[in-house]
């Protein structure tokens, strides 16, 4: 009994050397540990602004000014007051996907969300759409487009509270009832360009309360609706129209510097054959083949014109010495007495070098 009472003893001394010499190994890994701690905070301190610099030199558009990356976002967008999808790759929409802080400066853009295209997006889509823009384009001048048939006035509603804002407006219009959205002032509106599908209306609609408007497109049905301020225009381009139609509405655009017209093949009323005086003219387009044109070129009269396209169609003029296309242009030039600086003729068939010879103060002259 007595030795293993002395076996127990000896066996408990060294149980508790054993663990005096764990608990001392502990305690020296402590202090490692409370080291290697103090350690990573300062490799911490020193990874902070190494990771700013390199994530600066990975995103360097990170480290400019929430104003100057607004100024780049807008450049993403097409020019003002062309518009921009409302939804894909080419919408500002895809610019609040990107990270937390161009979402914020996107949505605090007010010029990004200005102009508004309701094309190809579903009634319900644009209508929660165009309210969200309209929120987010702040209190700046609008540019609305609208010509789909399908989702024109099942939205356009929302853009009525907001004619105060309204400086470009494009639209195409299925029934001439829908016209009357445009009744009433709109102080901002610049450009208007109507398309209307369905006959014009018996009683035209008066739209004089635009004072800033200078550019107007209207198509022959929209024509005959609409009484515009024809004579603060600076800018005008009338498709499929009547040659009489057409004469009324020059006779009242005396300011106009650039002219598209588009003329349907009718007689000039012999009443109606009196010089247009069109003295700021500098850019006249026709559009369309028309053998009224040559007698409609000579009622205008445009010193200031520098630039002048047609069909060659027009110039077809017989004269005492054949079919010469050129007679009817030098009759114009000269009655008016401008000074051309860009020709272009479409369906030609004379030379270039025919025109040139005919023409030889005209510094372009091109023929397609």
């Amino acid at each position: 009994m007595l030795k293993s009472l002395q076996l127990d003893r000896a066996l408990l001394v060294k149980n508790n050397a054993q663990i005096l010499e764990n608990e001392a190994q502990i305690l020296e890994l402590r202090v490692q540990i409370s080291a290697l701690e103090a350690a990573i905070l300062v490799l911490q301190a020193e990874k902070q602004p190494v990771q700013q610099r390199l994530e600066s030199y990975k995103y360097p558009v990170l480290t400019l000014p929430n104003e100057i990356i607004g100024e780049i976002f807008l450049h993403f967008l097409p020019p003002y007051p062309e518009p921009p999808p409302l939804l894909g790759e080419d919408s500002p929409t895809i610019l609040t996907h990107i990270c937390h802080q161009w979402r914020d400066i996107a949505l605090t853009t007010p010029a990004l969300w200005r102009s508004i295209d309701l094309k190809d997006v579903p009634v319900e889509a644009a209508t929660a759409l165009a309210c969200s823009w309209l929120k987010r384009s702040g209190c700046l001048p609008l540019s609305i487009h609208a010509t789909d048939y399908g989702t024109l006035f099942s939205v356009f509603p929302i853009f009525i509270p907001h004619r105060a804002r309204w400086e470009h407006l494009n639209l195409r219009i299925q029934d001439t009832e829908h016209l009357l959205v445009l009744d009433g002032p709109a102080p901002l509106l610049q450009t208007l360009h109507v398309f209307l599908r369905d006959e014009g209306l018996s009683n035209p609609i008066s739209l004089q309360d635009f004072p800033l408007l200078h550019t107007v497109v209207l198509d022959d049905y929209g024509t005959p609706s609409l009484i515009l301020p024809w004579s603060q225009l600076t800018r005008l381009s009338l498709s499929c129209m009547y040659p009489a139609d057409c004469i009324s509405i020059l006779r009242q655009t005396l300011t106009l510097v650039t002219c598209n017209l588009e003329i349907w093949i009718d007689p000039i009323p012999p009443n109606q054959l009196v010089d247009i005086p069109l003295l700021h003219l500098e850019t006249l387009v026709f559009e369309l083949s028309s053998d009224v044109c040559v007698d409609f070129m000579q009622l205008l009269v445009t010193p200031s014109l520098r630039r002048l396209e047609l069909h060659e169609d027009y110039l077809d003029w017989d004269d005492e010495n054949g079919s010469d296309p050129t007679a009817a242009l030098k009759s114009f030039i000269t009655k008016s007495g401008c000074m051309l600086d860009d020709l272009r003729v479409t369906t030609a068939s004379i030379t270039e070098d025919a025109y040139r010879t005919a023409f030889p103060s005209i510094q372009s002259i091109q023929l397609f």
